[in-house]
């Protein structure tokens, strides 16, 4: 069972999305994901998941370009809230490459230690999405501001599924590359090269999943590679797989 939830009109820009989930199975539970374009605060009701290896119940999670192995023992009841890189870094208060290609205790970055339970003894999904609202509001008002500098360079490379040259970026700001690849290390956790080629390849990937038999060639071009050579690479390299076999694995543990 999954719950989209509303995302409230203070955090719009911010928060990305709200997940409510619930799951019960016979067995074990195991999953690749990601890389994903945000900063993952998954509050778990209890359960444990093992991540890559680390045994972890509620964590957060920086961007990466990998994906990773995820795997829960039969029951998992939590909300998986979607943060965009500049609030993240605002929400937790750290250096995002310190949390890039890592997953960490909540506890240890967001300073809400009731926070799961008072969402678990909350009635209704909807009722647990406004508390939510309110508590990363509240930190984040409590924060300084993000970079608006960066902020409107990870916006132009989203909205252009990082299509967009980072020297134009660099240019248009007025920065040199190397500046611009230590703001991005400090407050979205890659450098803009990286976060682009996640970003490409996400757009393939909703691109494929539109149809059943996708058109790996204009999927290449609409999602901004070269050729369609470059985004065979792209999905070996962070997903370890080609596209036609990455896709056939999703659909046999889909089923």
């Amino acid at each position: 069972m999954a719950v989209r939830g509303r995302v409230g009109a203070q955090l719009l820009g911010s928060v990305t999305s709200y997940d409510g989930f619930r799951e019960e199975t016979r067995a074990p539970v195991v999953r690749r994901e990601g890389p994903g374009r945000d900063v993952v605060l998954l509050i778990s009701f209890g359960e444990e998941w093992s991540i890559d290896g680390d045994r972890l119940t509620s964590f957060a999670a920086g961007l990466r370009d990998r994906q990773v192995t995820t795997r829960h023992e039969g029951r998992s009841h939590g909300i998986h809230v979607n943060v965009s890189p500049p609030a993240a870094r605002r929400l937790l208060g750290l250096p995002l490459h310190e949390l890039a290609y890592r997953q960490v205790p909540l506890e240890d970055v967001l300073d809400e230690p009731f926070l799961s339970e008072q969402l678990h003894d909350t009635d209704g999904w909807e009722e647990r999405f406004r508390l939510l609202d309110r508590a990363l509001a509240r930190r984040l008002a409590l924060s300084p501001p993000a970079s608006g500098e960066v902020e409107w360079a990870w916006r132009r490379l989203v909205e252009s599924h990082g299509g967009v040259r980072i020297g134009a970026l660099a240019e248009r700001l007025g920065w040199s590359r190397k500046r611009l690849v230590a703001r991005f290390r400090e407050e979205v956790g890659l450098p803009p090269k990286t976060a682009a080629r996640v970003l490409r390849f996400e757009r393939a990937r909703e691109l494929a999943e539109r149809g059943e038999r996708p058109d790996w060639a204009r999927i290449a071009l609409e999602a901004g590679y070269y050729d369609q050579s470059h985004l065979i690479n792209d999905f070996r390299a962070i997903a370890g797989r080609t596209p036609e076999t990455f896709f056939q694995d999703t659909l046999r543990a889909a089923a």
